[in-house]
């Protein structure tokens, strides 16, 4: 009632003096956090505050892991000994300790004193978290601790093995006998570095942004629908609200460990992001100087490598802490030299990386993006600072939508890659500077595509993007004419955007959307590849029921083929035969997959430019025996595993938490299914737990004149922590297909709070760097 009281009398602050940091939190259903301050140091102190209570586990591995302290508190195994080696060159390069304008730098100082806070009010020994309770690594943090963990780029996280891994060969030993001496296999390199490219965009994500001449309100819409790993600590989203008295009011998500809101909404502008099909790592091959493996030819030149030492401590097996060296390697334009073993570092040539690198301008531009008003505005934003290495989807009050591929992409032209590629495409020419990446006089930084040269649009009825390129926003507007580097144009679209698409298009037939409607459309669970391929499936196998399998034992195809023609085409939890339609999908190709289906599929409508969401699609007469064999080999397979060929999925797809079996619904990526879980095969398990990059933090909001309506859910729920209430009742939620309600206003917020309290520390508190 108090917020209450301040509001009516106009007062623009909570607390008062600036003495110390305070925050206010209320703690709505499933835990969402509404964090409330009166300047930006407390903003950061009560978020990381509110965080620690739910993940302080995580974040306490973060500050140890960017830190390069992991083989020194946990031993060397496990991969810890070569992530503290690539940390430790981060930190040796002062990575997160460059200046920063003064108010991020109280950000992260106030993030920093709220997990310290939270520390000393709890006790380490007191920990709620059992798997970090009484943990002599749980430790108070700097705000430099803070600021890695924000400053922290995950692809070359990826490559961590890759690049410490990389090493000269023995310059004096016979290239003859040599074998890393051989020419090097161009197929096999090219595709290992796409291997490489791919890894770091293993998150997807579905957008849709609806405007006001698609809404039925006139107000604008968004669905926000990232795709991320449900295993992957560091990767986890954290939703709240951060209200920033006079500044403003955000409702989103963020990654774990980050002081601000990443996507989400304020009063007037929704947005969100999918990883983009631009290629954001360059790779080099290198021509090295005979006799020298750490030269390379650089304009008909030699130029040394640079060599970077590094050192950390380790706790060995027997208790004892020593001291492991390692030396990195790049070139002087950034690239740093990879191996494994599928490119060998050899006395003629090496492969090296550059990725780009958005520094701080993501966190320079973050409270601007906070604050936008529109979507002009927030393109403006993303132009100046180009820090956003996925696509920008975004609707504002008034109804404007907006679809662009802004951020950082290298800038290679479709000229330069012509003269300059190598290993098939796979890699550019790094002995001519010519090879090298240009610039734009109006990119943010040197070696970068301008904003001119970067797709985008602006329309009043809709964009989308579910991972594919640039092109099909809107199919009423292809964008075309764009370097070749940010992705494909008039090609054939992945499953899953031709999915969200026809599902899109579909219910726009019968009018305006309005938020439920798009609730709806994100977990419908329609399979696309179900509805292109069923039919013509069905029709084989009732022609011949009976075909030889894999093992050379003759398989019964008439249960499978009524079971599928009874399917509902949809992977619901009581959608009976989604698991088999899976399996032959599987076993057709070993869960490869095209942009069409499984590689031994011939369409029999091929690919039509004009008809980009209906084509390809049908089975081809020639792939029906191919089909009918993948069949086979799905029914002896659920055989073998005791599984029911018409068992309804949600009896084996889910996971297991507290002991309770949640049933999952939803589909993987080679079924095209919008609403994506990937879970792998376990046998008589069926498909036990979430494996892979899946539906993560889903959020749907309308941009009202009376103020936000939001809902959303975090499908594994809000900590990790096993003992937490907010341990999986999310997770129970989603099963359900029951969202959150999203409270926006403070009386809607004070209203709907579980619980409420304050918090507050003096400021200037410091803790010594380590």
């Amino acid at each position: 009632m108090l917020l209450l009281a301040l509001l009516a009398t106009g007062c623009s602050t909570l607390f008062g003096a600036r003495d110390a940091y305070r925050a206010q939190i209320h703690r709505t259903q499933g835990g969402i956090p509404h964090i409330r301050a009166d300047d930006v140091g407390s903003l950061g102190f009560g978020t990381l505050y509110a965080m620690a209570e739910d993940n302080v586990c995580i974040l306490a591995d973060q500050y140890l892991t960017f830190a390069a302290g992991r083989s020194l508190a946990l031993g060397p195994d496990g991969g810890n000994l070569e992530r503290d080696l690539f940390y430790q060159l981060l930190v040796d390069r002062g990575q997160g300790a460059e200046p920063l304008p003064e108010e991020l730098d109280e950000l992260f100082r106030g993030a920093a004193a709220g997990f310290n806070h939270y520390l000393r009010e709890t006790g380490v020994a007191r920990l709620p978290d059992a798997r970090c309770r009484g943990a002599g690594w749980v430790r108070e943090v700097t705000p430099l601790d803070v600021r890695r963990v924000s400053r922290a780029g995950y692809a070359l996280a990826y490559m961590v093995p890759m690049l410490v891994a990389a090493a000269p060969p023995d310059a004096t030993a016979d290239a003859g006998s040599d074998p890393a001496a051989a020419p090097l296999d161009a197929a096999r390199v090219a595709a290992a570095i796409a291997r490489s490219i791919e890894a770091p965009k293993q998150g997807g994500s579905n957008a849709i942004a609806i405007g006001r001449d698609a809404s039925r309100s006139g107000a604008g819409l968004l669905l926000a629908n990232p795709h991320m790993p449900w295993n992957e600590p560091f990767q986890r989203f954290y939703p709240m609200h951060q209200t920033l008295t006079g500044r403003f009011d955000a409702l989103g998500a963020t990654l774990i460990g980050r002081p601000r809101v990443g996507f989400g909404h304020n009063r007037d502008v929704a947005w969100t992001s999918t990883v983009s099909t631009a290629k954001r790592l360059t790779f080099y091959l290198l021509e090295l100087v005979p006799g020298d493996p750490t030269r390379y030819v650089f304009d008909g030149g030699a130029r040394p490598m640079r060599q970077e030492h590094v050192r950390v401590r380790v706790r060995n097996a027997a208790g004892e802490i020593e001291e492991r060296g390692h030396t990195f390697y790049s070139t002087h334009f950034g690239a740093y030299l990879v191996e494994n073993e599928h490119f060998a570092w050899t006395a003629e040539h090496a492969i090296a990386v550059l990725p780009v690198d958005a520094g701080w301008r993501g966190d320079v531009a973050g409270f601007a993006q906070l604050e936008a008003r529109s979507v002009r505005e927030l393109k403006a934003i993303h132009d100046r600072q180009q820090f956003l290495s996925v696509n920008l989807i975004a609707v504002d009050r008034g109804g404007e939508v907006l679809y662009g591929d802004l951020g950082p992409v290298p800038h290679v032209t479709d000229t330069q890659a012509a003269g300059c590629a190598v290993l098939g495409g796979a890699a550019m020419d790094g002995s001519r500077s010519r090879c090298l990446r240009g610039s734009d006089p109006d990119a943010a930084v040197p070696g970068i595509l301008g904003p001119s040269r970067l797709p985008y649009l602006f329309r009043s009825d809709f964009v989308t993007n579910s991972n594919d390129s640039h092109w099909l926003a809107n199919p009423a507007q292809p964008l075309t004419g764009f370097p070749g580097i940010l992705g494909s144009e008039a090609t054939p679209r992945t499953l899953r955007t031709r999915s969200g698409l026809k599902m899109l298009l579909a219910r726009l037939e019968d009018g305006p959307l309005s938020l439920e409607d798009l609730q709806e459309l994100t977990l419908a669970n329609e399979s696309p590849a179900g509805e292109l391929l069923r039919d013509d499936v069905v029709a084989a196998c009732r022609a011949r029921t009976r075909i030889e399998g894999g093992e050379g034992r003759t398989v019964s195809l008439a249960e499978a083929c009524a079971v599928l023609a009874r399917w509902d085409l949809r992977a619901n939890l009581d959608s009976r035969g989604a698991h088999l339609f899976r399996g032959l999908l599987s076993s057709a190709n070993e869960q490869r997959f095209t942009r069409w289906l499984p590689e031994a599929f011939a369409p029999a409508v091929a690919f039509d430019v004009s008809d980009p969401v209906g084509t390809p699609r049908g089975l081809a007469p020639r792939s029906r025996d191919a089909a009918l064999h993948a069949l086979a080999d799905a029914v002896a397979r659920l055989e073998r595993a005791g599984i029911e060929l018409d068992a309804p999925l949600g009896t084996l797809q889910g996971v297991t938490r507290r002991g309770d079996w949640i049933p999952l619904h939803g589909g993987t990526e080679q079924e095209g299914i919008f609403n994506k879980l990937e879970a792998s095969f376990r046998g008589h398990r069926g498909y036990p737990e979430v494996t892979r990059s899946s539906s993560s933090w889903i959020l749907a909001v309308e941009l009202g004149e009376d103020g936000p309506r939001s809902r959303g859910l975090l499908t594994y729920s809000l900590s990790a922590n096993p003992d937490s209430p907010h341990f999986d009742d999310q997770t129970r939620l989603y099963s359900r297909k029951t969202w959150l309600e999203l409270p926006f206003e403070p009386a809607e917020i004070e209203a709907a709070a579980l619980r409420s309290y304050r918090i507050q520390a003096p400021r200037g508190t410091t803790v010594t760097a380590r």
